[in-house]
């Protein structure tokens, strides 16, 4: 089973098996107890970041030591942790660059808590011993560590990968575009049902519009 938790513009999301559930993603550091409300009876084992940017990964601190669970994001997203700023997004669309500018001093804002992940991701990791049926799918473009996890039951949470903000599109603001296209590709290729964007609505995958 896999639940929406809306935290203003951006989404987090419990994925929840017969062993138990794991959180992706961890919003702003003042959704941190709103999350906590939704998640603190539901056997979280784990939280699971897609990316490293300040959006998705600041109630993370607060959130494992509530929970007392281990935090986990792919290595190289990193350096985010300690320079919000480095991955230079770049857009190539009218409305990518206005949300870029508008979304400068949230992407760039250092995280309050010192955040340390306790697992590294790889591509094709399953998360079973978490007690979940999924598995890791790298997504590289938005940010270099971009990973999103796709369930056995075609559930696909992709991060911002793909966002949903006017119409469902691949990700308006990245680091690499080759990598943002090649990462699109995959997923259109993976056979998912439902594809979970870290902003807006979740849709199907005849949905997705291109860029241009």
């Amino acid at each position: 089973m896999l639940e929406r938790i809306k935290c203003g513009v951006v989404n987090c999301y419990l994925v929840t098996d017969s062993g138990g559930s794991v959180l992706l993603d961890a919003a702003n550091p003042s959704d941190a107890s709103r999350i906590y409300r939704r998640v603190k009876n539901k056997n979280v084992r784990l939280i699971l970041l897609t990316h490293g940017h300040p959006d998705h990964i600041g109630g993370a601190y607060t959130l494992a030591r509530l929970l007392r669970v281990p935090v986990a994001m792919n290595a190289r997203d990193v350096e985010l942790l300690q320079r919000p700023g480095a991955g230079n997004l770049r857009a190539h669309t009218v409305f990518g660059k206005v949300l870029a500018f508008w979304s400068k001093s949230t992407l760039s804002a250092k995280a309050r808590d010192p955040l340390s992940p306790d697992i590294w991701l790889e591509d094709g990791r399953t998360l079973s011993e978490y007690g979940i049926d999924a598995r890791i799918v790298a997504l590289p473009g938005h940010t270099r560590g971009s990973v999103g996890v796709l369930t056995g039951e075609g559930d696909f949470v992709v991060g911002d990968a793909l966002f949903n903000i006017l119409r469902p599109t691949a990700a308006l603001l990245y680091e690499d575009r080759m990598q943002m296209e090649k990462s699109v590709e995959a997923i259109t290729q993976s056979g998912a049902r439902l594809l979970h964007p870290g902003h807006g609505q979740p849709f199907t995958m005849d949905k997705i519009h291109p860029l241009g």
